[in-house]
């Protein structure tokens, strides 16, 4: 068995952060240290489509995840969203399922006895911000039997860090596609992001940054970052240290800031950057640096997308039903979170799917996730 080297693992998720093109080797790398056929990492936001980011191992699994369908019918995703697990949960099957319930899951039975495939191990992750879940995922060979506890503590120290570069990566990239390189991104984003090098000076600061954390933190140039907030100041001095270069590893991924003077707090996560060509432009330093993320805790979670709806020909009460269910509310949720009665939804439902010319609840899903984006 190859020597387990979390370091070089946990430097090659950052890589990638920034190389969407390494994420297949990336996470086939890391499904090896976990005993896994390969690696995958799936949002659990209602608002998700069948889409993964998985390696190339898992081209047939992926396949009928998404084209076949079972992307709506994924038992995990729905169980551990009833369960409220903690970002940082470790689960594997055992944890939520029976053998009894296995055997007779058509999702567990259909689609990974299909491709050879049984026990799945997991770590969870969420947006702190607005409670989007991911997960990175390893699925296992049917005939290699259940994980083992060594191998499930593997991905407790690598999970982690495998959805924390993803999402740096989904930030980044939305923002790279539409300005063409990294520079241009970072000015055009809305989270803020301040780029930290390998002794913790500030280098770059884009504009969402400057505005954000006014009042929470003190940003001069060629500088370490300070806390304005005289109380907080030695509690994020210790929070920026794990995050630098070296052998510490960082306990805290986030640390909430008081404002001076009062006011909401910011919220900052850190994410290390590594000795590659592409942090150097941003940190200016050859061992790499740190990426402070701040986003507004107060920040909608989603855009309102009702008004795109009523415009269709949808009631306002339609409008509202079709967002929650379109975001993967069942009809009993919606009914809860609009205070009125199931029937009542199901009746809107119907006139939904007449307005709308479609069929189903994946349909309604496609529609509300592209107006999401408009």
């Amino acid at each position: 068995m190859p020597r387990f080297d979390p370091s070089t693992l946990i430097d090659a998720c950052y890589a990638a952060a920034l190389d969407p093109e390494r994420w297949p080797e990336t996470l086939d790398a890391i499904a090896d240290a976990v005993g896994a056929r390969g690696g995958l990492i799936v949002s659990h936001d209602p608002q998700r489509t069948p889409v993964t980011l998985h390696s190339e191992r898992l081209n047939a699994v992926d396949h009928d995840y998404r084209i076949g369908g079972w992307w709506q019918f994924d038992t995990r995703i729905a169980r551990v969203t009833a369960l409220g697990l903690a970002p940082g949960t470790i689960v594997c099957d055992a944890m939520y399922f029976s053998t009894d319930e296995k055997s007779r899951d058509p999702f567990i039975q259909d689609l990974f006895g299909r491709h050879g495939l049984d026990d799945l191990a997991a770590c969870l992750d969420a947006d702190p911000i607005d409670g989007t879940g991911l997960s990175f995922s390893a699925p296992r060979d049917a005939a290699r039997g259940p994980f083992e506890r060594h191998e499930l503590e593997r991905l407790q120290w690598l999970g982690p860090h495998a959805t924390r570069a993803f999402k740096l990566t989904m930030i980044l990239g939305a923002a790279q596609r539409e300005a063409g390189h990294l520079a241009a991104a970072l000015d055009r984003m809305r989270a803020g992001i301040v780029c930290l090098d390998g002794q913790g000076q500030v280098r770059s600061v884009n504009p969402a940054a400057e505005s954000l954390v006014s009042g929470h933190l003190v940003l001069r140039p060629g500088r370490e970052p300070e806390a304005a907030e005289p109380a907080d100041r030695a509690r994020f001095g210790r929070f920026l240290a794990e995050h630098l270069p070296g052998p510490a590893q960082a306990h805290n991924a986030s640390i909430l800031l008081r404002r001076k003077g009062g006011g909401r707090p910011l919220f900052v996560e850190g994410l290390p950057l590594h000795a590659s060509e592409a942090y150097r432009a941003l940190t200016r330093s050859r061992e790499g640096g740190v990426i402070l993320l701040v986003r507004d805790l107060l920040a909608p979670a989603a855009r309102a997308i009702e008004p795109l709806l009523e415009p269709l020909g949808l009631t306002a009460a339609e409008a509202r039903v079709a967002a929650l269910i379109g975001r993967g509310s069942t009809p009993r949720a919606a009914a809860a979170t609009l205070a009125i009665g199931e029937s009542t939804v199901r009746t809107h439902l119907k006139a939904i799917y007449a307005k709308l010319d479609i069929h189903r609840q994946s349909e309604l899903a496609v529609l509300v996730t592209r107006l999401s984006s408009v």
